[in-house]
């Protein structure tokens, strides 16, 4: 799969400029599924051997198929990157690999290249691993794990071949119906509600599994909530970008906003611009008007009060290091939206050249999109 919003995990390395990562998830479903192999599956299909024997044949195991999963994301990114599209990073998670793209495709030739790349890449891994069972004739353990490494690719094939976004089965029926109507928001919608009722399906088996006392039951809940999560967000991202197409930040900005002189003290700046007008952040300017940074209300309390009245606001937010809080007022609205849903950016200041022009907040972007999205036509 592949997606537009940031995951935290452990950093693991880079490859072809991509970062990749490992979420906190995937050390969970790696412990189970060494378990499963060890406790069950190889020991009853090659028995004979220690306990320590089949947890190393597990841990190998498991170990290759999550590389398994991340040369099938990497197979996205790579034809993402040839597209134009930059890959940032990728991030083994406890459902599979999750690549996040800088942007969509631009047309749906790219997307129905970018979507096959992934199933084409575990397409190959079940003929490497069923050729590496049959070299493995005089060695059952290893013809066994290979086996069941081509199994467990030619089940993820399988599953991500159903056509529900965001699985790339989804993505390849949102490329289609992309080419065929024109529409990407359209398109993202018919496939995302296939993902959504794809998932509910996996839940409804989680439920049933849960009441006979099966273990995976609660895999199949957690995915069915991921994807359904990931369908709503995509079609919603769609939405955000149809909106915001051709929108500048200048569009969307208010206007000649109130700007704290950065000479004032802070304790003035509290009295006249925090407690006078309400708002929990305030750009700080020279006497030219340009812009040297945003004063946000938690600065305020890392000064301690008595230096309030000998510290300025220009020194304060030099201090924080806000004076990369900005954008430019040409700059894409999509750009702002970005920058705004990251945590701790809620607002910035606009400017043109050095100069301040307006102030633009998640808020604003928000708003904009829901007005002109209940104007539309249902």
């Amino acid at each position: 799969m592949n997606d537009r919003s940031s995951t935290r995990g452990l950093y693991i390395g880079r490859i072809f400029g991509i970062r990749f990562y490992l979420d906190y998830s995937w050390f969970v479903i790696a412990a189970i599924i060494i378990f499963q192999l060890a406790a069950r599956v190889f020991p009853e299909s090659v028995p004979g051997h220690g306990r320590l024997f089949y947890v190393v044949l597990g841990a190998a195991a498991a170990l290759l198929f999550f590389a398994s999963l991340l040369l099938h994301e990497l197979g996205h990114s790579l034809v993402s990157q040839r597209c134009g599209i930059r890959v940032p990073r990728i991030t083994l998670m406890f459902i599979g690999g999750l690549a996040e793209i800088s942007r969509e495709p631009d047309d749906a030739r790219a997307e129905l290249k970018i979507a096959a790349a992934g199933p084409a890449v575990s397409a190959c891994l079940v003929g490497v691993f069923a050729l590496a069972a049959w070299a493995c004739q005089g060695f059952p353990a290893g013809k066994m794990m290979f086996l069941w490494l081509a199994e467990i690719n030619a089940a993820l094939l399988l599953f991500n071949a159903i056509p529900g976004y965001p699985l790339d089965g989804g993505r390849v029926l949102r490329a289609l119906l992309w080419a065929r109507t024109g529409n990407l928001r359209r398109a993202t919608y018919v496939a995302s509600r296939f993902g959504v009722a794809f998932s509910w399906c996996l839940m409804a088996v989680g439920i049933i599994s849960l009441t006979q006392g099966r273990w995976d039951a609660f895999v199949y809940l957690l995915i069915g909530i991921f994807l359904r999560s990931a369908a709503e967000s995509g079609y919603l991202q769609a939405v955000n970008r149809a909106v915001l197409a051709g929108i500048r930040v200048r569009d969307i900005m208010s206007a000649n906003p109130a700007s704290i002189p950065a000479a004032l003290p802070v304790s003035l700046a509290v009295d006249e611009y925090f407690l006078a007008r309400h708002h929990v952040a305030f750009p700080v300017c020279d006497d030219a008007g340009a812009f040297r940074g945003l004063l946000r209300l938690e600065f305020l309390k890392t000064l301690p009060t008595e230096k309030w009245p000998y510290t300025s606001a220009g020194d304060l937010v030099a201090a924080n290091n806000s004076e990369k809080l900005f954008i430019s007022a040409g700059e894409p609205a999509g750009n702002a939206m970005r920058r705004l849903l990251t945590p701790g950016e809620s607002r910035l200041a606009v400017v043109e050249g050095e100069k301040l022009v307006g102030i633009v907040t998640r808020h604003d972007i928000l708003q904009f999109i829901e007005i002109h999205t209940a104007l539309e036509e249902p």
